[in-house]
Order: structure tokens, then sequence, then C-alpha cells
């Protein structure tokens, strides 16, 4: 994160010796003119103004304030190590009862908050590639995390999301989603997909690919969120009501209450 600390030092600064200049110009005056107001005239309360402002600002210095004040901070430097993937079937029980086949995608990660002046609350998402024109306009899959136990002798161990990573923190662990049974034989091949980084502090996200490697936040790009849409040259009658509706935020919502 970008740190504004010395501007606002700078600024506070500036106003203290504004304070200064003007509680001097009344001070003259009041020891020029008779029946002068030390505290009630214009010079004095303009540097009553300095002085606030400028305690305001020193303040900000020290919490690390973003500049201008309302502006929305920069998301965390994250770096993202992917140390290797998985592709499982297992079981669960389905809400009739019945054991069911799950099929399974994970990946090996640790997770470092590399800045020095702000948490990170990070839910991490993960987009498929579909076939072209498999499921009318929508190009990803989103895989939700299994709402399930995992059985044991997965080996698995899942970072339950959101997960906090403060300044100089680290997480490691498996990242663990399901590959819906609607969406298989429309994956495309290979397998290609990407994660997104969802910060709840700043609400900014970013994504990189679901590859073993090291990523930081400059080598991840800025995403809107949501799976990719298609042109509406993929557009079909059977599908487009079932295009908008895996297009928009339900995968986003389950991964975060997870």
């Amino acid at each position: 994160m970008r740190s504004y600390r010395w501007l606002w030092v700078w600024l506070g600064g500036l106003l203290l010796t504004l304070f200064l200049f003007l509680a001097a110009v009344a001070i003259a005056y009041f020891a020029k003119q008779a029946h002068y107001s030390l505290f009630l005239n214009g010079w004095m309360l303009g540097a009553l103004i300095c002085l606030i402002g400028a305690f305001t600002c020193l303040f900000g210095a020290v919490q690390g304030w973003s500049f201008p004040p309302l502006a929305r901070p920069e998301f965390p430097d994250v770096e993202a190590e992917i140390y290797g993937t998985g592709s499982l079937d297992t079981q669960r029980e389905s809400e009739s009862g019945l054991a069911v086949t799950a099929r399974l995608r994970s990946y090996h990660v640790r997770f470092k908050n590399a800045g020095s002046g702000r948490t990170a609350s990070l839910t991490v998402l993960l987009y498929v590639k579909l076939d072209p024109g498999s499921w009318g306009r929508v190009g990803e899959a989103v895989c939700p995390v299994p709402d399930w136990p995992l059985p044991p002798s997965l080996g698995l161990a899942p970072i339950d999301m959101p997960f906090e990573l403060p300044p100089g923190g680290a997480v490691a662990g498996h990242l663990v989603y399901e590959i819906p049974g609607y969406y298989l034989g429309k994956l495309a091949e290979p397998m290609s997909a990407r994660l997104e980084l969802w910060d709840h502090l700043t609400d900014k996200r970013m994504t990189l690919p679901a590859e073993i490697g090291s990523h930081d936040r400059n080598s991840m790009a800025a995403s809107s969120g949501g799976a990719e849409v298609l042109g509406p040259e993929f557009d079909s009658p059977a599908d487009e009501s079932q295009a908008e509706s895996q297009a928009g935020q339900p995968g986003d919502a389950r991964q975060a209450s997870a």
C-alpha cells in the first residue's frame, strides 16, 4: 500500500506555520490597538482553524490515512505462492442422504502480506474456463468452496475464508473447490483457471493464473469480479436465462460466507 505519511506531515507542518503567522498578526493588532480583542477577531480565528487542521494532519500521518481521506485505499501488498495443484474425485452425502460423486480442485498455497500498514481480509475465488458457447454467454465456471466435511483421507488442510493477513503475516494450506457437476463435460481442455483475490476491507480484487509459481501484486491483474461473459454471438434461447444467472455474483456470496 502506498504511504501518504510524508504528505500528511508536510501538510501539518504547513498549517502549523500558518497558525504561527496568523497568531502573530493577531497579537500585533492587540498590542497596537486599544479595545482590540485578542481572541474574537478574524486573524486569531483563522489561526485556531489552522492549529486544529495541523493536529488533524499529524494524526492522519500516525494512522496512515489515504490521501485525500475519502479515497478508497489500494489493494494490499499481498504475495501468493502456489506450490502444487490437484484434481480428485470423492464422495459426499446429498440432501436425500445418498452418496454422490464430487470433483474437487485443490491448490497448495501460501499467502503473505508484504505491506507494513494495512491488514488484508481475503476470500479467494476460483474460475475455470468453459468451452465457448457450451453454457450460453458464460465463459467461466464459478467453483464454490465445499460446504460439507472433507474426508481426512484426502490429506487436505483447507484455509477457512475469509482469512485475515496482518502486516507481515502469512497463511499457508490448501484452497479447495468443488467443480459443480452441471459444468462437467463443458470445461475447456486443457483446463485453464484463475484465482481471484477479493479483499473485503478495500472491496478490491486482483486475479492471477491458477498455476504453480510466485505472484506479487505487480504481477496480478485488477478484476471487476464475476465470471467472464462472452459476446452475443453465443446467445441461445435455451441458455440465455441460465447465462444471466450464472454470470452474476452468487458464487462470490457463497464463498464469502464459507
